[in-house]
């Protein structure tokens, strides 16, 4: 399944930890969940306050930044 979060959508934590969740969901049944493009705006801005980016793993820079690998 990819997310398209098109534009430069309000977004607070309480939406990426949806978006965590709903990829361990995906994870745990055999699924993926992807992001149609890498975090900009409001949802990067979000994820380095709440410490996504300084603290990523490889597996979470992929998902968030598509660094690492194309996804």
């Amino acid at each position: 399944m990819i997310l398209d979060i098109a534009g430069d959508p309000e977004v607070d934590l309480a939406f990426v930890q949806v978006v965590e969740s709903a990829r361990l969901f995906a994870r745990t049944h055999g699924r993926t969940l992807s992001l149609s493009q890498p975090a900009s705006g409001s949802l990067l801005d979000v994820l380095g306050r709440a410490g996504f980016i300084e603290n990523a793993s490889h597996e979470d820079a992929l998902f968030w930044l598509h660094k690492g690998s194309a996804q």
